[in-house]
């Protein structure tokens, strides 16, 4: 793709992820809403999240990090059938092992909900946290299959530069669990305990496993659309497969790692009533900004740092590098102050119905703690993407894995001297821990291998910026004490309007200092 396209390309994502990630935001505070911040909302989120940190333990790393320039090599050279070939044979050889994992988690369902609820903080809550959870597992698990599908769909509709059907595939998810939730509701009332009856649970089941096959059903018939095949079959003696496979380990290692931290924030969460939905609603708010803000300057930059690298330019990698960490910097820093800063009034206006109960200030506490590391998170992603364009997939594995070591330590010290809000602070600390050592060793790895230094020109500008924003944010949000809706809305409105400036100007410098 030429400059200009991928300028293109990367716009249309962008918004187009905006829209995504804005329902997905209105699904997360609907689950809150409806199921609250209790034991209730704990065991659903925590049990619907099994088969996606499965996934990304066990397959994840294997179906996306290498498949999308193998099908780029294949089909730009013409050879639709050699990239058919491969995608099928790895999709079957991944779904041929995901099957015994699906067959193992549903008969062992009573285990993982055992797992699940170890680290619950009422144990009057237990028995019956731990039928639901049982009962929801045995059809949440299977949902493993479908990301194996999504994830192969995606990387063919990334090779064939159709980015933005990918970016909005996940609003069926969030339609499909919005209108179960509320139909729920209406079902089983404005309280709803753990003991629900068994067309309650249904519901549950549809929310969750409905949404998620929405989902991937949008991507395969966009892949069918295309005119791509995309039929399963099983690779194993197929040399290009395995050597697909061989070249992927350190890919599902950097995966595990995500996964992780993740799955140890289920558990930890559930120590306290609302725990693992306020990390979880909190997590989405997380990953909105870096999607739209800094996901598409990694995504557009990675084509010419591979270039850069192989033709063995590497002061131009270098200014490449140094310019998007620049560049992402700006953009996700005021973000960043704005998550932690307003985080307690943006709660206040978007929490209703079951979450107004406390919901509000576990909410905020999320929010804020994992808000503390969007920068460290984006620039960990984009020097994880200038370390494959260097041909190095084994440090930004290791490093992510001791990062997450660390940030699970993290996670379960502090959940364990915390309580209330504070334990969900501990978890969203944990992983910004982790982001943030990870981050700064990679950085460190980087800059060696290129033989220059990565640090931004302007990065003193940005942080002294960026911590006189959180210091009068954070002042205003004191003298002006909002309370209620409409008193927070008008602190977030004023501040949010002073933050808007100061990105579009950001935009505009980070337009004028791109090296040429």
């Amino acid at each position: 793709m030429t400059r200009p396209a991928v300028v293109r390309a990367a716009t249309g994502m962008a918004g187009a992820t905006a829209v995504s990630r804005l329902l997905g935001l209105v699904r997360v505070l609907v689950i809150a809403g409806v199921l609250g911040t209790t034991y209730l909302g704990n065991t659903f989120l925590a049990a619907n999240s099994v088969s996606n940190v499965l996934f990304e333990l066990l397959a994840a790393g294997a179906l996306s990090a290498v498949l999308v320039p193998a099908f780029v090599s294949r089909l730009d050279a013409g050879d639709r059938a050699g990239a058919e070939r491969l995608a099928g044979g790895l999709l079957g050889l991944a779904l041929g092992g995901l099957a015994v994992v699906t067959l193992g988690g549903m008969l062992g369902a009573g285990l993982l909900a055992r797992v699940l609820t170890s680290g619950a903080g009422d144990p009057g809550v237990v028995p019956a946290q731990r039928a639901l959870a049982t009962f929801l597992l045995v059809f949440f698990v299977p949902q493993v299959l479908c990301y194996a599908f999504g994830a192969v769909a995606t990387a063919v509709l990334h090779a064939r530069r159709r980015f933005v059907v990918t970016a909005v595939a996940p609003m069926a998810n969030s339609v499909v669990m919005i209108i179960s939730l509320f139909v729920f509701a209406a079902v089983a009332g404005s309280d709803p305990g753990l003991d629900l009856d068994v067309g309650a649970r249904l519901l549950l089941v549809v929310a969750g496993s409905g949404g998620v096959l929405a989902f991937v059903g949008v991507l395969v018939v966009a892949v069918a659309r295309s005119g791509f095949r995309l039929r399963p079959r099983w690779g194993a003696r197929d040399p290009d497969v395995r050597a697909l496979v061989g070249h992927s380990t350190w890919g599902l290692a950097l995966n595990a790692a995500a996964g992780l931290i993740l799955g140890a924030a289920l558990v930890a969460g559930n120590g306290v009533a609302g725990g693992v939905v306020a990390y979880q609603v909190a997590y989405v708010f997380f990953l909105a900004p870096y999607a739209i803000l800094a996901q598409p300057i990694s995504t557009t930059v990675l084509p010419e740092l591979t270039v850069e690298a192989e033709t063995g330019h590497l002061a131009a990698f270098g200014n490449s590098v140094r310019w998007a960490l620049g560049t992402t910097l700006r953009l996700v820093v005021p973000a960043s102050v704005a998550m932690v800063v307003l985080a307690r009034p943006a709660m206040e206006i978007v929490s209703f119905g079951a979450a107004r109960d406390g919901g509000p200030e576990l909410l905020a506490a999320g929010v804020a703690s994992l808000g503390a590391g969007l920068a460290p998170y984006a620039c960990f992603m984009l020097l994880a993407r200038a370390s494959y364009a260097l041909g190095d997939s084994r440090t930004p594995a290791l490093v992510a894995g001791a990062g997450a070591v660390l940030g699970v330590m993290v996670m379960f010290i502090g959940a364990a001297a915390s309580e209330g809000a504070g334990l969900v602070v501990a978890l969203g600390i944990g992983h910004s821990v982790a982001f943030t050592a990870s981050t700064l060793a990679l950085w460190v790895h980087v800059a060696r291998r290129v033989g220059s230094s990565l640090v931004p020109a302007d990065l003193a500008v940005i942080l002294v910026g960026g911590a006189a924003l959180a210091l009068l944010g954070a002042s205003a949000v004191r003298i002006f004490d909002p309370t209620g809706r409409l008193g927070s809305a008008a602190i977030v409105g004023v501040v949010g309007v002073v933050g808007v400036a100061g990105a579009a100007m950001l935009m505009r410098r980070a337009r004028r200092g791109r090296p040429a």
